[in-house]
């Protein structure tokens, strides 16, 4: 018993000795592994990433996005140029892109290029065909095809095409828009195949021939009385008049190239004013010398356009309201403004007969003949907006399978590519699959960039198959364009609070989900900014590429105070990141790799984690999914979380990493993932 009582003092001695070291340092505490425990601290091993070694075959389909004029300059005229591309090939080599989309590169009426003077050109201010050329067969050496941006909506004003056709209602152009003299009847009548409905805002006047200004001494009356205000204007030999210089009136006849000129005060409500009047369009009446909006704008009923000398004119204040003229005028059809004029491919049923269509199709072939490799096509909800998405598909369809005739026919191997814009939601998406092979799928990113900023990653595998799904109702062989953002979207990384580690993250996710992902100029380098709608000029998210630390930028192509300069600093440039093993510009380099040597991450099907899946509310800061592509199959985790995340994984193998991002530790079948990380395993 003595000994008992011993045994039983000594075994209370140590057990106290032991807790007083343990409250010290409490790593001496040892535990076995296992999924009840998966937190111990001084248990966990860092994973380290052991790829395969690439072998070259760029089979992950990355294209990027890039705009010419602001991407590299070449000749030191402040605009990026082609030749700048040429000279930047190792660059996107390296970032394991397959493909270039350019911005569009034809003649414009402006920068962006989007409002089209002549398909069959190159812009002077990008290079020559020469260049292009030069372009197109030094980056297939590389393994990258150079798609167009191609804008088959609309053209600009200033297209040989739409000159013609504005100035002569028998000219051989004047089909090749959508003009009318009555436009709210013609479609009425079913006149106009491809509107099934007047919007008066985007009508526009145009000369039939004659003219719609007037060059002379005319004075101009306003009565502001009444409800309905009204304009007279007569011819006379009257002295002309200065504008007006009491700042108190702001009342403005607004014509010619940018001309304004305050009216004077006659009597009450009575606003008067003689002018050499010299405008090529007519006027309109201002409220504001500085702005546009707020109904500060009074011009004339569409369709009811000119004014006839003595004669008081009603003045319509609405959105819709028109050019004041001098002459008769026809319509046209402009959805994105006066300046983007519609082009009109007549009825359906003919429509690949349709000389429009034939001409444009034919200065596709140009570029086809070339050695293009494809085409993005902008604005597709527009074309046919009568009984759209069915007439859209039905016309792309007819588009595609002519330039893919084109393309075979010049020797070009497998089928011509061709993505379309068609910005809306999933199921109308999936009804432009019957016309294209792929589409930029926009709801991807929507639901990304939601998922990060809540920090819940449990819906997205869910979400990415459901996607995938709907558009497979459209084209079962349906090609996913995934992206983040593009040129006309606020920066993903101005929509993550300029979070590096959520841009990180984004990236990861974006190269490890199924799909053919496109990475936009300066993505990869962080950049930020607002597009137009959301308070930021456009150029903002067209930014140039900073290149060295202290080198300049391609600029002459904006006014600087469109640009956010504080961005382009020397961190944030290619020469800078690239030295910096951790930067945002290597994670795009290393997982854009990874995606091109594993097969399963390229090409393969996604599928829902057992564990990590959208019904796991307890862990919901975790995504997981499994991509495979015959025999190989990869686990693919990420933590969309600021916080520290311990998961376990019992049925999975946790030997073999092939990428990581952030800090990852494992720990006999548990995983533990510091905030905002990524892993991948082969299983």
């Amino acid at each position: 018993m003595k000994r008992f009582t011993s045994i039983v003092a000594l075994v209370l001695t140590l057990a106290l000795l032991c807790a007083a070291s343990c409250e010290k340092d409490p790593r001496n505490i040892v535990i076995p592994d296992g999924p009840d425990n998966p937190d111990q601290p001084g248990t966990y091993t860092e994973v380290t990433a052991s790829p395969a070694a690439f072998d070259g075959n760029k089979r992950a389909g990355i294209t990027y996005q890039l705009l010419v004029y602001s991407f590299a300059d070449s000749n030191g005229d402040g605009w990026g140029d082609l030749k700048g591309i040429t000279q930047h090939l190792d660059y996107l080599d390296a970032m394991g892109v397959s493909a270039l989309w350019l911005s569009p590169i034809h003649p414009s009426d402006s920068y962006h290029g989007y409002d089209v003077q002549d398909y069959y050109a190159v812009h002077p201010k990008l290079g020559s065909d020469a260049d292009l050329k030069e372009l197109i067969d030094k980056a297939a050496e590389k393994g990258i095809g150079i798609y167009l941006d191609y804008v088959l909506n609309h053209t600009g004003t200033g297209h040989s095409w739409f000159k013609s056709a504005t100035s002569s209602a028998s000219s051989p152009y004047r089909d090749y828009y959508v003009i009318s003299d009555s436009p709210e009847a013609d479609i009425r009548a079913g006149a106009i195949p491809s509107l099934g409905g007047y919007d008066a805002g985007r009508w526009h006047a145009t000369s039939s021939g004659g003219s719609l200004g007037y060059n002379g001494r005319l004075h101009f009356k306003l009565d502001w009385s009444g409800v309905t205000k009204t304009v007279t204007v007569t011819t006379t030999t009257a002295a002309a008049q200065n504008s007006n210089s009491d700042s108190s009136v702001n009342l403005f006849i607004y014509y010619g190239s940018d001309k304004l000129a305050r009216l004077y005060k006659t009597a009450e409500n009575i606003y008067e004013i003689t002018l050499d009047f010299a405008s090529d369009w007519g006027f309109l009446v201002r409220t504001s010398s500085t702005s546009w909006d707020n109904g500060t704008k009074y011009g004339a009923a569409t369709g009811n356009a000119a004014i006839s000398f003595g004669t008081p004119k009603n003045l319509n204040n609405s959105s819709s309201a028109a050019n004041i003229t001098f002459g008769s005028a026809s319509y046209y059809y402009g959805a994105f403004g006066s300046w983007m004029p519609d082009l009109n491919y007549g009825p359906l049923s003919s429509v690949s007969s349709n000389a429009t269509f034939n001409d444009m199709a034919l200065s596709a072939k140009k570029w086809i003949d070339m050695g293009i490799k494809g085409l993005r096509l902008d604005a597709v909800l527009y074309i046919y907006e009568k009984n759209a998405p069915a007439s859209n598909a039905t016309f792309l369809k007819a588009w595609y399978e002519r330039c893919n005739q084109y393309y075979k026919a010049a020797g070009g191997t497998g089928d011509f590519y061709m993505v379309g814009e068609a910005w809306s939601d999933a199921g109308t998406i999936s009804q432009y699959y019957k016309g294209l092979p792929a589409l930029f799928d926009f709801p991807y990113w929507d639901r990304l960039s939601w998922a990060l900023n809540a920090s819940i990653g449990r819906y997205f595998t869910k979400d990415v198959l459901e996607l995938r799904n709907t558009y497979k109702s459209g084209r079962s062989n349906f090609i996913q364009a995934t992206k983040l953002t593009n040129h006309d979207q606020t920066r993903a990384a101005t929509i993550l609070g300029r979070s590096l580690p959520k841009e990180k993250l984004a990236a990861c996710v974006l190269l490890t989900s199924p799909g053919n992902p496109y990475i936009y100029q300066g993505e990869e380098l962080g950049y930020w900014g607002k597009i137009g709608a959301d308070g930021g000029a456009d150029q903002q998210v067209r930014t140039p590429m900073k290149w060295t630390a202290s080198g300049s930028v391609p600029s002459s192509w904006t006014s600087a105070s469109n640009i956010d300069n504080s961005m382009l600093s020397a961190n944030i440039s290619v020469e800078s990141q690239s030295a910096d093993k951790e930067s945002l510009l290597n994670v795009y380099k290393r997982f854009s790799q990874l995606r091109n040597t594993y097969p399963a991450l390229a090409e393969g099907q996604m599928s829902a984690h057992g564990t990590f899946n959208d019904s796991n509310a307890s862990q919901e800061q975790i995504a997981a999914w499994y991509m495979s592509s015959g025999s190989q199959k990869v686990l693919v985790v990420h933590n969309f979380s600021g916080q520290t995340q311990t998961v376990s994984l019992p049925g999975d193998k946790l030997t073999q990493a092939i990428a990581t991002n952030g800090g990852v530790r494992t720990k006999g079948n548990s995983l533990q993932l510091d905030a905002w990380s990524s892993v991948v395993f082969l299983q």
